[in-house]
């Protein structure tokens, strides 16, 4: 295709959007204050994504290499910057001096959405794949239904500072099991897949013998201009699932409802 204008600008504020995450999540390793300033570089990212104007620009360029490559290169520097904002919103929210981030915030409201459309409510056992250090989405399933909600997460770190929260009036629980042994073991109804967790169709695959039709599987993900803030994925990949994709054009990721066809 032939580039224009327009085209080497949304190049130019991918990149630069790059560049300042991560020196920001670079200053913040040296002070702590720079957390703030690396909240709203994030949340500035989060609101230029779900803007129309970047999101058509992005489909244009979706076949070019260097489109490819700086998305990439944007999504692993912010699910960086995320994870480690994450974790300092944990820590402050175990010392109650929690300012809850504007991404935080829309990742809570767009669960309530997800949860009408999933049928979870008080009978339901929800495992939550990629819960992180500080579990919004668990804690608002649990919080706004009584659900009993088990997050999975392989970083371990994550998986102690999410236990050391004190949420004792939920019915919440976290650990860095086996995902089978998990599944087997807590027996969930649903199934919530993060959109920071990468390899989500080789889940799907683990999890697959072990679901009948009555599971419901939730997966975010994000794809085109989104996925600079959560990995890709393709629901229509392979045959044997049923999908239908939960409309919601304020959030910064996409959610599709997954169930076994056969």
């Amino acid at each position: 295709m032939t580039m224009t204008n327009r085209h080497y600008q949304l190049l130019l504020a991918i990149s630069t959007f790059e560049s300042q995450i991560q020196a920001l999540t670079h200053y913040s390793l040296e002070n702590c204050e720079c957390f703030a300033l690396l909240q709203e570089k994030l949340d500035e990212l989060s609101s230029w994504i779900l803007q129309e104007k970047p999101q058509a620009i992005s489909k244009e360029l979706e076949v070019t290499p260097e489109h490819d490559r700086r998305i990439k290169q944007l999504r692993e520097t912010t699910i960086k910057a995320l994870c480690m904002l994450e974790k300092h919103q944990s820590q402050c929210a175990r010392e109650h001096q929690l300012n809850l981030s504007e991404y935080l915030y829309q990742l809570s409201e767009n669960t309530k959405i997800e949860l009408k459309n999933a049928g979870i409510g008080n009978n339901s056992r929800v495992l939550f794949i990629g819960s992180g250090s500080y579990p919004i989405s668990a804690f608002t399933i649990s919080q706004f239904t009584g659900a009993v909600v088990h997050g999975l997460d392989i970083d371990e770190q994550a998986v102690t500072m999410a236990n050391q929260l004190d949420l004792s009036h939920l019915s919440t629980t976290f650990s860095c099991k086996d995902l089978i042994t998990e599944f087997v073991s807590f027996r969930p109804t649903h199934v919530v897949i993060a959109s920071l967790v990468e390899h989500k169709w080789e889940l799907l695959k683990q999890l697959q013998p072990h679901l009948n039709r009555s599971h419901r599987i939730l997966v975010r993900f994000g794809n085109g201009l989104k996925s600079a803030f959560n990995y890709p994925f393709n629901p229509n990949l392979i045959e044997g699932w049923g999908t239908k994709l939960i409309p919601n054009d304020t959030a910064i990721y996409d959610t599709v409802l997954m169930e076994r066809a056969e």
